[in-house]
């Protein structure tokens, strides 16, 4: 995302442009952690819990961490968990008719 300048009003607050909000799935009545290194300030929204978030117009996988999986980590989730849901759809299956 690109760098955009937002104004502070006479209270001290920031608005975070809509665009953020989705990108971040920052939903009214949630809690932003804040960090000051320096002259820096940053914001991220603080997540306790891991699962699917809401991310733009798609879905992504957040360990409500900073921290980011690896891609052997993730190929491996995927696929043991696609190998789940084969075996248990597949049980699920009539079993063809012996001639």
């Amino acid at each position: 995302m690109k760098e955009m300048l937002v104004p502070i009003d006479k209270a001290g607050r920031v608005v975070l442009p809509k665009d953020v909000r989705e990108e971040l799935a920052i939903n009214p009545g949630d809690l932003l952690k804040i960090s000051v290194q320096g002259d820096q300030v940053s914001l991220r929204p603080d997540r306790a819990r891991s699962g699917f978030v809401k991310r733009g117009h798609g879905l992504v996988f957040s360990t409500g961490e900073t921290d980011l999986l690896e891609n052997e980590t993730v190929e491996a989730i995927r696929r043991q968990e696609h190998d789940r849901l084969s075996t248990e759809i597949g049980k699920g299956l009539p079993r063809p008719k012996r001639r």
